[in-house]
């Protein structure tokens, strides 16, 4: 892909992100609760982009292959828009009253209380992205010795920030409900988002001729591995506190399984698990460029709805889509992707290592 067409694609992005964020502002004069709200779904789905990539270049490092060649230029593009991302958090601390009922002094217990306050809760997310932008920067500089024990470091990092943050930022929403599975759910959305978005791009911009057969055919096999991986933690989450029915633990799933927010929950399902589920197990969809960029599109577009259906019935018992949910959702993504094709244009889109193998047979 040249210069001239990231360019172009990095004007496009910027002017519709503009567009969109100048809506949102609007937006924001009109309803002030939902513009956060709405912010919240949106930013957290651009962040598990980013930081999916992160755990993508890291477990490459760990295990080696092919897939992780195709893609691994792609993601350090997207690991490096993190800092936009942490900029753009700054914006919800203005709202945590409209989000977090915590912050408005409803009554919790003693330990939950000391854990739910505002300067503890910036203080700590402080700390996750001070975490994650150090082994970002590290892996893309390549300044660590050893990039495996670097990689090793930074996964064990990243699932000790993403306990708590996952915490922070989504289960305390409902401040009375709490899951030890819900983590593992919310870093595998993450990483099949990050996944699925690279995939795409090496499918729709790598020259064929050039990559490997095996490479594409490596990552449909990741996607279906994690496709099925999702499921079986979101499916153990929902098992096991349907089993023990309990008054604090089913809460969180009431109103996202009435009041219309079932059917999106179906829709998930279908388009994130049982779809490319069944399409993935061909092998001639796995090496067939075209196909595969398809499939990974499903995926991500679904990932959204997976996100909204997270965020949203926490605050609407009804199925409720505010256009704010979309402006923002595009105002953050246009911005992204316009850095997002800034600092692909600094490295070739597929890694030297993978035309190298290819070359030599």
């Amino acid at each position: 892909m040249s210069d001239a067409v990231l360019n172009r694609w990095q004007t496009r992005t910027v002017i519709v992100g503009a567009i969109a964020a100048v809506l949102s502002i609007i937006g924001a004069f009109i309803n002030h609760a939902q513009f956060f709200q709405s912010y919240l779904f949106a930013w957290l789905f651009w962040l598990g982009l980013s930081l999916g990539a992160l755990v993508v270049v890291m477990m490459q490092n760990l295990t080696g292959g092919w897939w992780g060649l195709a893609v691994r230029n792609l993601c350090f593009a997207a690991i490096m828009t993190l800092p936009l991302l942490i900029v753009l958090f700054v914006p919800l601390l203005f709202g945590l009253h409209d989000i977090y009922a915590w912050s408005n002094g409803i009554p919790l217990g003693v330990h939950k209380r000391a854990y739910l306050n505002v300067p503890f809760f910036i203080g700590r997310a402080v700390f996750y992205f001070a975490v994650l932008l150090v082994f970002a920067f590290a892996l893309r500089r390549r300044l660590a010795e050893y990039p495996i024990a670097l990689s090793a470091g930074g996964l064990i990092s990243y699932v000790l920030c993403m306990n708590f943050a996952s915490t922070d930022w989504v289960m305390s929403l409902d401040p009375e409900w709490y899951s030890t599975v819900f983590v593992i759910v919310f870093m595998a959305g993450q990483f099949l988002a990050a996944l699925s978005l690279t995939t795409a791009l090496a499918c729709a911009f790598a020259d064929t001729h050039t990559v490997p057969a095996k490479a594409f055919h490596d990552l449909g096999n990741m996607l279906l591995a994690f496709v099925i991986f999702w499921i079986y933690v979101a499916f153990s989450q929902l098992l096991i506190i349907w089993s023990g029915n309990l008054p604090k633990e089913i809460s969180w799933y009431l109103p996202r399984s009435s009041g219309g927010w079932q059917w999106l929950a179906l829709t998930v399902v279908v388009g994130e698990f049982l779809l490319p589920f069944f399409l993935l197990l061909s092998r001639e969809a796995k090496r067939t460029p075209r196909r595969l960029a398809q499939i990974s599109v499903c995926i991500l577009v679904i990932n959204v709805l997976n996100n909204f259906w997270l965020i949203a019935p926490s605050f609407h018992r009804q199925f409720f889509v505010h256009w704010l949910d979309v402006t923002e959702l595009i105002a953050i993504g246009g911005f992204w992707f316009a850095l997002f094709c800034y600092l692909l244009k600094q490295r070739p889109l597929i890694a030297p290592e993978l035309l190298e193998v290819k070359r030599h047979g």
